[in-house]
């Protein structure tokens, strides 16, 4: 008997080739709150859908939440894990090149565009500006864009969205399309070079911005709009957030210059990029607590000196982890501080995005004056996703599967996504967040399911374990699907795995063993078969190169620890 039958689980769906149930992504597992989260996919997606005319065309987009009228660029690069398995391609690329369409002319980037003109914005926006009028348009539609200068991270966001597509798509051709006379690779080298020229320090060798609450965007001088605005008066500092963000853009455009051969300007940004992962790690790491710092702050703020040493930051250091610019010692010690900062300060899961927060009355910006308010200490799934899926890559499943499973009872309990949570887990801001759903997405698909697909290669890293589940992505940019259902058996400690694609190409498998344990035998379609093992971090896996044919592997496992 299975676990999932023994637990009277019911999979949605019958037991079918993927051939035979290509067109839809779904999945079911033996948790119920797990299996909700994809309800949650769909509806924050269709309610965040955006259509409009743009200077390039029509633009197919998702707002950064039903609140939220604006095409975000960090928002939408956030969401791809989610979107490439339910909507076509041009949902992914047609907001990209109208973004970047409106590039300054010092290669800066807008924050955001819109439909619509300027005044509908003023409210949240003062300096927002309108970029585009359709004359030739009876409505006389136009397009507005502002930019909280505030943060440095909309650049890397387009460099990450473009990588994202290219390696979905792998078409080259693409990256020299012109876009308002430039081609997307250049215009993505001018963004990075602007913050390279504008946003620099040199002192340290790293990118700067206003000194915020770790990814925010608000300010500590003023209590209304112009916080999200740098100014004379802003405290100006070097953001772990930031740089890590450039760090991976500039790995990505180093990967996508490599397959233009391009080869001198991929040096370039491999060369910029290991010198401000190394500057991170020399003024930002802090051996003593066991985490990277926040802020390397640069100008002083406009009260007294305040120490933010011990103030744990879980977006910049998620990410540090995830794009590896921590190793795995640094790693380990950075998923022990989430987890013990989590249970210190009373949180109903790992979401809890700076723990403990700046004091009351630090920023007097209303959203976040208040301790665990907002950006100040509110739970965020969107950066939670993502530091979810840097404990599955670096070898802590368990961990990571149980957290995942916290939140997902939390989106049950608040009914949806939503932009941010309290520390007791009530659901505030925008009810369908395009952030949460891209971030989960990425901690599912990515993390426990462990699918891994791009245009040139399928890996399925499955880090189910003692879990029983079922998956059909479905990815209709390239028509790739990729189906497998996995059932382990604790009583016969053996788990069977049936999986089948249409990819084109030999591809590898490797399965968490259920409990961490040894594998022992492995047989395909009842015949003996060669394994490998290999460990990350805490997690054991059984490994094997294989085609995409539809196959049943069996594999047994030894020294299991009991459930």
């Amino acid at each position: 008997m299975s676990l999932a039958s023994a637990r009277g689980v019911r999979f949605d769906y019958a037991s079918v080739p993927v051939s035979e149930n290509h067109s839809q992504s779904q999945y079911s597992i033996d948790n119920d709150e797990v299996n909700g989260l994809q309800n949650f996919f769909r509806v924050t997606l269709a309610a965040t859908e955006k259509h409009f005319r743009g200077q390039l065309g029509e633009v197919n987009a998702f707002g950064a939440g039903t609140t939220y009228p604006q095409i975000w660029l960090r928002d939408s690069a956030t969401a791809i894990p989610v979107t490439r398995y339910y909507y076509p391609l041009d949902f992914m690329t047609s907001w990209i090149e109208e973004h970047l369409s409106h590039q300054n002319r010092d290669g800066g980037l807008n924050d955001w565009i819109a439909s619509g003109g300027r005044s509908n914005f003023l409210a949240g926006a003062p300096r927002v500006r309108e970029v585009y009028r359709d004359a030739s348009s009876l409505a006389g539609g136009s397009i507005a864009a502002d930019k909280n200068t505030t943060e440095a991270d909309q650049e890397t966001s387009a460099v990450d969205a473009v990588y994202q597509v290219f390696r979905i798509k792998g078409d080259s051709k693409w990256l020299t399309k012109k876009v308002a006379g430039q081609p997307i690779v250049r215009r993505l080298d001018r963004s990075l070079s602007y913050l390279l020229n504008a946003r620099f320090d040199g002192r340290h060798g790293l990118i700067t911005n206003a000194l915020t609450a770790d990814w925010g965007d608000v300010s500590s001088v003023y209590d209304d709009q112009r916080a999200i605005y740098l100014d004379r008066r802003t405290p100006r500092a070097a953001s772990l957030y930031t740089n890590v963000l450039f760090y991976r853009a500039t790995k990505q455009m180093s990967d996508m210059y490599r397959a233009l051969g391009q080869t001198h300007r991929s040096i370039y940004w491999l060369k910029r990029g290991e010198r401000v992962k190394r500057n991170i790690n020399k003024f930002m790491w802090q051996e003593n607590k066991g985490f990277y710092r926040m802020h390397v702050q640069l100008t002083p703020g406009p009260r007294e000196p305040f120490d933010e040493s011990n103030l744990f930051a879980m977006g910049g250091n998620g990410l540090a982890v995830l794009y590896a610019v921590a190793d795995n010692r640094q790693a380990a010690r950075i998923f022990d501080v989430a987890s013990q900062r989590q249970h210190e300060f009373g949180f109903s899961t790992i979401a809890g995005v700076l723990l403990p927060p700046y004091p009351r009355g630090f920023f007097r910006h209303p959203a976040v004056n208040e301790e665990y308010k907002y950006q100040n200490g509110g739970q965020w799934d969107w950066f939670a996703g993502r530091f979810l899926l840097a404990e599955f890559e670096f070898g802590d499943s368990r961990r990571a599967t149980e957290q995942l499973m916290a939140i997902a009872a939390k989106a049950k309990a608040s009914g949806g996504l939503y932009e941010w949570h309290t520390r007791e887990g009530m659901g505030m801001g925008s009810p369908n967040y395009l952030g949460s759903a891209g971030a989960l997405a990425a901690a599912l698909f990515q993390g426990l399911f462990g699918v891994y697909l791009t245009a040139d290669s399928l890996e399925v890293r499955i880090r189910l374990a003692e879990r029983s589940a079922r998956i059909n992505l479905h990815e209709p940019a390239t028509d790739q699907t990729v189906f497998y259902e996995y059932k382990y058996s604790p009583a016969e400690a053996r788990l069977v795995l049936t999986y089948e694609s249409n990819f084109p190409k030999l591809g590898n498998i490797c399965v968490r063993m259920p409990n961490d344990a040894q594998p022992q035998r492995f047989l395909r379609d009842g015949k003996q078969m060669q394994f490998r093992t290999e460990t990350v971090g805490n997690d054991r896996y059984g490994c094997f190169k294989t085609d995409w044919a539809r196959h049943q592997v069996e594999a047994y496992v030894v020294n299991a620890r009991p459930d």
